[in-house]
């Protein structure tokens, strides 16, 4: 089509690019996101400037418009012109940040996702076939979760629980109900993983508590353990670490054996650790050495769970960061090179290698081998901000308050790398407010 034919170069971009109206808004707003600005955009809204009739657009949507199409705004609604195979095939006006690959997906995702809630709501029944597909869909994101940032797993793992609150809507088989709510407690677990991440900790146990509640309606002890555990975890980081203990306390002797119960003893030892009593951390760790020894995985909550997964990489991990608190940088380190070199044979275990390196640097900095320690970070630096988890970020802190130490405070070095975490996490995503889930 001869551009002259179009009143301005966004519509186009818009007519000749691979979406529809309704695709393009989408994947707009997900570029919002990905900018932390608050932007949406709406076909009527979007075919007004198409037409170049703006009007008093919001400067935060003109800014999203430019880092999604790569025009000025101005120059978006000025004259079309001839646009190259990339514009043509993408959509949008220049390669690089604008739309890639992850917005795409996002876009893609996002339309599946309404069109499935949109099927289960008009639905007279509950057809199996969509138990299963959630059950299928749980499963995957906890096995996936460490690949994709929280803003893009809370969207998954809310539209999982929604759909499974649809449905039970639906339904009075008592096997459907029970299934469902499994569903909706382990969308609840992910969600308070995702609230955690994101450091949003009131958020993170109330989704923790309702996962717990689902757990025990079912009569499901892996899931309810887990929960615990997470609460447990959250009370920890929240530097609520004898609250931490109790809960650990209340739960370990209904805790089923194996994978579950070391890791709530593993949590145990982090709790201790805080409280500076290394005889107890001592002693929590045994006792989960123990559990690991003779744990049997199932499919969930063992090796092959992802996020609810306690493999011997993210168990020998948890040990090290238990160590390296009170202290022990040489047994750390020892615990924690284990926890790295296990990750290949233990892919589906859970454990994020980037939390673990930056334990490991630690680790060798409280063992006196700063080189060392910058070699550990090597890999951490080129995560993605919006993959900066508050597991990672928190350590960099930690590790920050290390450098300013007596041994390292004079140090141009040192001082060179706390400029250059201090950076890292200023970049972080998740510094936002969390969406309501």
């Amino acid at each position: 089509m001869a551009t002259a034919q179009y009143r301005t170069l966004l519509e186009q971009i818009v007519h000749e690019g691979p979406w529809t109206v309704e695709e393009t808004c989408r994947a707009y707003e997900v570029r919002a996101q990905q900018m932390h600005e608050s932007a949406t955009l709406s076909p009527r809204q979007l075919a007004r400037w198409m037409r170049g009739d703006v009007g008093q657009a919001r400067p935060v949507a003109q800014r999203v418009a430019e880092a999604f199409w790569g025009h000025r705004f101005e120059v978006l609604l000025g004259s079309p012109h001839e646009l190259s195979e990339f514009e043509r095939h993408s959509g949008t006006a220049a390669p690089g940040p604008s739309v890639d690959v992850e917005s795409l997906e996002a876009a893609a995702v996002m339309a599946a996702h309404e069109s499935f809630e949109h099927a289960a709501r008009i639905a007279g029944t509950v057809d199996s076939d969509d138990i299963s597909l959630l059950q299928e869909s749980v499963l995957e994101l906890a096995r996936g979760y460490q690949t994709k940032p929280p803003l893009q797993l809370l969207t998954e793992a809310r539209h999982i629980r929604n759909v499974a609150y649809l449905l039970l809507d639906k339904t009075r088989r008592p096997a459907q109900t029970s299934e469902l709510y499994q569903v909706a407690g382990q969308a609840c677990g992910l969600l308070s993983v995702v609230a955690f991440d994101l450091a949003r900790w009131d958020a993170a146990e109330e989704q923790a508590r309702s996962a717990r509640t689902y757990a025990e309606l079912i009569g499901d002890a892996d899931l309810e353990t887990w929960s615990r555990g997470t609460q447990a975890l959250i009370a920890n980081w929240r530097r609520q670490s004898r609250r931490a203990i109790d809960l650990i306390a209340s739960s370990v002797d209904d805790a089923p054996a194996g994978v579950s119960t070391a890791r709530l003893r593993a949590i145990e030892a982090r709790a201790w650790a805080e409280l500076g009593r290394p005889d107890q951390v001592k002693e929590s760790l045994r006792l989960a050495d123990v559990e690991m020894e003779q744990a049997r995985y199932n499919e969930l909550y063992g090796a092959s769970g992802g996020e609810f997964g306690w493999g011997p990489s993210r168990h020998a991990a948890c040990a090290g960061t238990a160590l390296l608190t009170v202290g022990q940088g040489e047994t750390a380190v020892t615990r924690i090179s284990d926890a790295i070199s296990l990750v290949p044979e233990d892919p589906l275990g859970g454990l994020a290698p980037a939390r673990a390196q930056v334990d490991l640097a630690a680790a060798e900095l409280v063992a006196g081998r700063f080189d060392a320690s910058v070699d550990a970070l090597d890999s951490v630096w080129t995560i993605p901000a919006s993959h900066r988890r508050r597991g990672i970020t928190g350590r960099m802190d930690q590790l920050a308050h290390r450098l300013v130490g007596r041994d390292w405070r004079d140090s141009p070095q040192a001082v060179e790398l706390r400029d250059q975490i201090e950076v890292f996490n200023a970049e972080a995503a998740f510094r936002l407010a969390l969406p309501s889930a």
